[in-house]
């Protein structure tokens, strides 16, 4: 009698707390975060401060070479674009002349970027979209 109580209480919170996994899943809002190739992107996505379940977006690689650097960036929102890229170059402008930021939709790495930021010394922030007008 004693073993089936306990058993049966076994079984109860074993599936009270499939119940609270399931709903924490389905909960969340984010896809995985991107993986980071380099030292140098998952140095930028360390400096966000944020949790892998609250990411906006991450850088995925980067490529640098003659005071230049090229990042390559999945965001939730490509309309983030300026501000993500000011995130990342302002921390490192004296390190850098011109920096180019690629912002790619999340899942839509085989497509050109949405959008592209550049950032000279000479003349600032320049984004171009590569989408069509909605």
């Amino acid at each position: 009698m004693i073993a089936r109580l306990v058993l049966g209480a076994v079984a109860w919170f074993a599936a009270l707390g499939l119940f609270a996994a399931g709903l924490q899943w389905s909960g969340q809002r984010h896809p995985p975060r991107p993986f980071a190739t380099t030292d140098l992107a998952r140095a930028i996505n360390a400096a966000q401060h944020m949790s892998d379940s609250a990411w906006r977006w991450s850088a995925t690689s980067t490529k640098t070479a003659m005071r230049g650097m090229v990042v390559d960036v999945d965001a939730l929102r490509v309309e983030d674009a300026a501000a993500i890229a000011r995130s990342i170059v302002e921390p490192r402008q004296a390190q850098f002349d011109v920096v180019l930021v690629y912002v790619h939709r999340v899942g839509a790495r085989k497509e050109l970027p949405a959008r592209r930021v550049e950032w000279s010394r000479r003349d600032g922030y320049v984004e171009i979209s590569y989408e069509p007008a909605r």
